[in-house]
């Protein structure tokens, strides 16, 4: 799958400079021969290029800007065509004799593109490039037109022969063949068989670790010597790979490598994926990030993504992989709440659009969309089908359209074929529609009948604008007498409808969707108060303290900067001493212990269970000292609109670029804590959550009944 940026980069450059291309009628194969000269940021290439018998004999293809291909075969011409436009791309036209489908090109130049930031959300790290070639490393993608490109969906195979300094070594897809390290170079190829959307080439002086299990090589390409950290990764390479071929079948290719970059990135290519360095060195990843790009073998680099009607892959990979991973640990229902609240944080208010139009992640509106709304389209119709439907969906679904371009349609089918069930009317509302269903209860009250026998009745709303939603809707009911919690299912139809549920016990409490299985738009008093509603923001005031050291106001001044690359839509920054006093019509972060406002965060921190100082920070029984150590905290203003309003402070000017650079990635907590000139995280919580809206209580202090234990999505 495509790094998001490069595959909108790459359309953009076809749609641009390509108004009709013509289309050949089987693949593609490459046999390029690549010398680099990394000092030089440039490429030497020998292309042999075959096409299928039927293929036209007249066809235009794209190339990088300066590498002026030249025909090395006769009966084969090249012309240049004019340009359009201010990409990388170059278009040209060939012309190929009637009895040929074989030709060779030859072409070279410059390909340095350095490292830029997209999107809003720079400070979460969006940093990406078309193509680049330096001592540091290659990278080379489709995006980087640096081979010739037929058509915007062409198939290729190919053959890499590539040349490189000693001690230097490449990744592509496929197999490498070929490895031979000689005094001056390293001579390298790789082979893949099948059919693939783009051609990679990665290269740096790796340090490789190996292993073989069950036909497939697993691979760690490490920039430092690191063996403890390359067998932590090679194991659990094998454990992922075994449980995701029990779930959905045999893995694609012949390797899964790991290979660590020279940038910050988590990009998934096919039997490879590309890591920044701290990425792959953070404890978590393994079990998180790593998981998500093996899946994307199957999802995105097996069976490929039609991205005309939105991309299912990206919310599918998540659903299997990071949300899998956290029902295993027995915190399914905690992934899903903070899935919803980046979607209620981030999109919800008029940043929203269906599933039709996700392309890739840009922002973190299009992610709480394009991850998160597809994610919960996969968990709510396993529940509607089963685990055991569900699974067989998936499997036959990756059987038919391997090496495939598949779409939201064709999971469809598969589900209806193994289910039974017709589901044109589920994939309609949660694909084709922007928008998400708002849950209110309206109303519940207890009806006895009978001297064992209760009715509960109670009213549902659906409160967003438009048509209601088709829901299955999960009540817990808390009875009397009773450890385990009464779980059922309503079935909502209409923007306001009446239930009954008979009872055998008395009804002590009813609680809606408890575990988070529907995608809805959460109602306030369901979320902690998070980073992520101060980032997803429409107005932030930044309020600077005055009375610091010079170094300290030019850090915080700084720091104000990356706040307003961390996604909010307006930042107005101010010192302290400009407002007499907080407006209450906008999100609010006050920076730094002098600040003169710093009074009114106690009253509604104290609420969470914190107490602010001037020289600490208490949450629950754990004190923070100033000295050394720099806070983040983020709370509701208690009138008007609960706003966030927000605190952080710092004792070292030298820790606020780290913190600049960390906090994004934390946006989910309400609370953190962080040491030293890094600086390095202690302390993150999320603030606790009382009182759910969608919570009736029929009796004082009524704690919710246990719900049955679920197992999570495996093979029987």
């Amino acid at each position: 799958m495509r790094p998001a940026y490069l595959s909108l980069l790459l359309l953009g450059f076809f749609l641009s400079f390509i108004p009709a291309v013509e289309a050949t009628e089987s693949p593609v194969h490459h046999a390029l021969t690549i010398n680099l000269e990394l000092e030089h940021h440039s490429i030497h290439v020998r292309d042999k290029i075959t096409f299928g018998a039927k293929s036209s004999r007249r066809m235009t293809f794209l190339l990088h800007r300066g590498l002026e291909p030249r025909s090395l075969t006769k009966g084969a011409v090249i012309e240049t065509l004019e340009m359009q436009g201010d990409g990388i791309g170059q278009r040209f036209r060939l012309q190929l004799a009637d009895d040929l489908d074989t030709f060779i090109i030859e072409y070279s130049g410059v390909i340095h593109h350095p490292l830029e930031g997209y999107g809003k959300e720079q400070a979460r790290g969006f940093r990406g490039t078309p193509g680049l070639i330096g001592p540091e490393g290659v990278y080379l993608a489709g995006s980087s037109l640096w081979y010739p490109q037929f058509e915007v969906n062409e198939r290729v195979r190919f053959q890499l022969d590539v040349i490189l300094p000693a001690g230097w070594s490449s990744v592509s897809q496929g197999l490498r063949e070929l490895h031979e390290r000689e005094a001056n170079r390293t001579v390298e190829r790789w082979v893949s068989r099948t059919l693939q959307e783009e051609i990679y080439l990665v290269a740096a002086p790796f340090v490789e670790y190996n292993h073989g299990s069950g036909g497939i090589s697993t691979q760690i390409f490490l920039r430092q010597p690191d063996e403890g950290l390359a067998n932590k990764y090679l194991e659990a390479t094998g454990r992922y790979l075994t449980m995701y071929q029990q779930l959905l079948g045999r893995y694609p290719y012949t390797k899964f490598a790991l290979v660590e970059n020279f940038w910050e990135t988590g990009f998934g290519m096919p039997s490879f994926t590309l890591l920044g360095s701290k990425v792959i060195r953070l404890p978590f990843i393994l079990n998180s990030s790593y998981p998500h790009e093996i899946l994307h073998n199957w999802w995105g680099n097996g069976v490929y993504v039609d991205f005309s009607g939105g991309n299912w892959s990206e919310g599918l990979t998540a659903y299997l992989a990071d949300h899998l991973i956290r029902e295993q640990q027995g915190r399914g229902a905690d992934y899903r709440q903070q899935s919803l609240q980046k979607y209620t944080d981030y999109a919800a208010a008029g940043r929203d659009f269906p599933l039709t139009e996700f392309r890739g992640r840009h922002n973190s509106a299009s992610e709480a969309v394009g991850y998160g709304k597809t994610m919960m389209l996969f968990h709510m119709l396993r529940r509607q089908l089963g685990d055991e439907s569900f699974i067989a969906g998936l499997q036959q679904f990756y059987r038919q359209w391997l090496f495939q371009n598949a779409a939201f349609g064709d999971l469809r089918r598969s589900f209806e074929q193994t289910s039974g069930k017709l589901l044109g009317d589920y994939f309609k509302q949660w694909v084709n529609r922007s928008g998400a269903p708002a849950l209110v209860l309206d109303s519940a009250k207890i009806l006895k009948t009978g001297s064992e026998s209760y009715r509960l009745a109670f009213r549902l709303s659906q409160t967003q604008p438009g048509e209601a939603y088709m829901l299955q809707v999960p009540v817990a009911v808390t009875l009397e007498g009773r450890k385990q919690a009464h779980q059922s299912f309503v079935k909502m139809t209409q923007k306001q409808q009446q239930f009954e549920i008979t009872l055998t016990a008395r009804p002590l409490r009813l609680d809606i969707d408890p575990e988070f299985d529907l995608f809805r738009r959460l109602a306030l008093e369901e979320t902690p108060p998070a980073f992520t509603q101060l980032f997803g923001s429409n107005r932030l005031l930044v309020v600077l303290p005055r009375a610091v050291t010079p170094a300290m106001k030019k850090a915080w001044r700084r720091f104000a900067d990356d706040l307003g690359r961390m996604g909010p839509e307006r930042v107005t920054v101010k010192w302290d001493d400009e407002l007499k006093s907080l407006p209450e019509d906008r999100a609010i972060v006050l920076l730094g212990w002098e600040n003169r406002h710093i009074e009114t965060m106690t009253t509604a921190l104290s609420l969470n269970g914190a107490q602010l100082k001037a020289d600490s920070l208490t949450i629950g029984k754990t004190s923070i000292p100033r000295d050394n150590h720099a806070v983040a905290l983020v709370t509701r203003y208690s009138s008007g609109k609960q706003l966030p309003r927000a605190f952080i402070a710092a004792d070292l000017p030298e820790s606020l670029p780290g913190l600049g650079r960390k906090l994004p990635h934390y946006h989910k907590y309400s609370y953190l804590a962080f040491s030293g000139g890094e600086p390095e995280n202690r302390i993150k919580g999320r603030w606790q959550v009382d009182r759910s809206p969608l919570t009736a209580m029929f009796a004082e202090n009524g704690e919710r009944g246990k719900l049955a234990k679920r197992k999570p999505l495996h093979i029987k």
